[in-house]
């Protein structure tokens, strides 16, 4: 092999090599946004964002039945499948809803309609942290077969924006080989946000 041809072999060995440390560092170092990074590289959430607008309108009540999925897709970020029968399946650890509202309020409430999972024919006990703009405002527990009904205090945001956050520190593995992203705790049956 004559030199020039050489010295290109041993360039374009160079620029591959190059290449590939560049994708190694990549790998390594990835500049993705926080919600990606959460759920598919730390694995701290099995709620991944969705973009949703969150458009509400303040004292309605969202259904997560069939016949409301259009509104309820619209505030429902993460964590929730469905709609089956009466209502959305939490899956996961966590779920998330996302209110945003045009008129002015300077006091909310929240409630929220829930009911425990079923398993093996039995009500399996949940707590529920709901979390709203990341500060926790309570923690409610569901241990009926039937629809529990909570009504909560909150002041309201002063962007009209809210992110609502509940967590399921209970939730439990339907199947033997459910992973952490499918496990089960409630069916979210309703939400409002009603001026105080």
């Amino acid at each position: 092999m004559s030199n020039p041809l050489r010295l290109a072999a041993y360039i374009l060995v160079g620029l591959v090599a190059l290449f590939e440390l560049g994708v190694v560092w990549l790998m390594l170092h990835p500049n993705v946004p926080p919600d990606y990074r959460a759920y598919y590289l730390d694995k701290t959430t099995t709620c991944l964002n969705q973009p949703v607008s969150g458009s509400y309108t303040l004292g309605t009540t969202v259904r997560f039945t069939p016949e409301d999925k259009d509104a309820a897709k619209l505030i429902r970020v993460c964590g929730l499948e469905g709609p089956t029968g009466d209502g959305n399946h939490a899956v996961g650890t966590s779920a998330r809803l996302r209110f945003a509202y045009a008129e002015p309020a300077t006091a909310l409430t929240l409630q929220l309609s829930m009911v425990a999972i079923q398993k093996g024919g039995a009500t399996v006990p949940q707590r529920v942290e709901i979390v709203a703009d990341g500060t926790l405002l309570d923690t409610v527990s569901l241990n009926a077969p039937t629809p529990q009904q909570f009504s909560l205090p909150l002041p309201a945001p002063a962007d009209g924006k809210l992110e609502l956050e509940l967590r399921f520190p209970d939730a439990v593995q339907m199947g033997p080989t459910d992973p952490d992203n499918r496990l089960r705790s409630i069916k979210l049956l309703s939400a409002a946000l009603l001026p105080a």
